[in-house]
């Protein structure tokens, strides 16, 4: 049995499933507890194999658990595609044979892997594909649907008009995109908008868009509901955040919108755009979303039609 291990972020671990349907049998997959649910009803996954290992750093007994579950784990070959010393320490203790890359991202991680694997992509569907040894960038342009979730209606999608959505949180804040220019480009859609919220904060810059607009509906939603409504929306139009690129993993036309990164992530396609500012670096330290061309975006939007 083989397993694959992707722990962190959700939208790392949405970029990685992309590589599943190519294999030849289900697959097992190792992920952070924080992440699991974003792989439930996976047609190509095995089973889903949560472990806690930020919270295992704070409690010692925890920690102790988690070893000697993990110890129990017994595959024939388990591919790292975190490339971290955490993730190939776990890849070496659950398997006979661990497969990772020559070059990961923390250097040290590839003593421990049995099998070193060259990668030469930059972007990341491309890498995940190169440890498997696949290259297809046909199929990565035309992937097939890559998540599921239990089916529900909504009340907040329209019938009448188009649905979108818009994600406007993000880990960091040079990726979020200013208030001001959801607001802007709420009035040019004139369509149905939804924007779902985590937290407190993004509750209230969500219900600050929907004062300054007609068209918007804030909504709190668990992580399988989230993938039910983006699936069944027309648009996406979100930040360089986990949550946007579940219209990316099935899809959903989408428009992401990059300020202190850029799009290394994915092969745009007739369902996925980028609106970038720069395209050189990855810095936390910039602060240009303020940049964003509101007539990007839209001619971007109207690519679609």
């Amino acid at each position: 049995m083989e397993a694959v291990i992707k722990l962190s972020s959700m939208g790392d671990i949405i970029h990685s499933l992309v590589v599943l349907p190519k294999l030849s049998e289900k697959i097992d997959f190792v992920v952070d507890s924080s992440f699991k649910e974003i792989l439930n009803f996976s047609p190509y996954i095995n089973n889903v194999i949560p472990i806690s290992l930020r919270e295992a750093k704070k409690k010692k007994s925890l920690f102790f658990k988690e070893f000697v579950r993990l110890r129990g784990l017994n595959y024939d070959r388990v591919y790292d595609l975190q490339g971290l010393l955490k993730s190939a320490l776990v890849a070496k203790i659950i398997s006979k044979e661990s497969v990772g890359y020559k070059n990961p991202r923390e250097k040290i991680a590839s003593f421990f892997y049995d099998i070193k694997k060259e990668s030469t992509s930059l972007v990341a569907v491309q890498r995940y594909m190169e440890l498997f040894d696949l290259k297809d960038d046909e199929y990565l342009i035309n992937h097939p649907k890559l998540l599921f979730y239990k089916d529900r209606d909504f009340d907040v999608l329209s019938k009448s008009k188009k649905n979108v959505v818009f994600i406007i949180g993000a880990s960091w804040k040079c990726k979020k995109t200013p208030l001001n220019i959801w607001i802007e480009l709420a009035k040019y859609l004139k369509e149905n908008i939804i924007i779902p919220y985590v937290g407190e904060e993004e509750k209230k810059d969500a219900y600050f868009i929907a004062e300054n607009s007609k068209n918007i509906t804030p909504v709190s939603l668990n992580l399988n509901d989230l993938k039910a409504l983006i699936d069944k929306s027309d648009l996406l139009v979100g930040n360089d955040t986990g949550p946007s690129f579940i219209a990316w993993a099935n899809n959903v036309r989408n428009i992401i919108l990059y300020g202190c990164t850029y799009n290394n992530k994915i092969l745009e396609n007739d369902f996925s755009k980028s609106v970038e500012v720069q395209t050189k670096e990855i810095n936390k330290k910039l602060d240009n979303m303020h940049k964003l061309s509101l007539r990007e975006i839209l001619r971007k939007i109207d690519e679609f039609k």
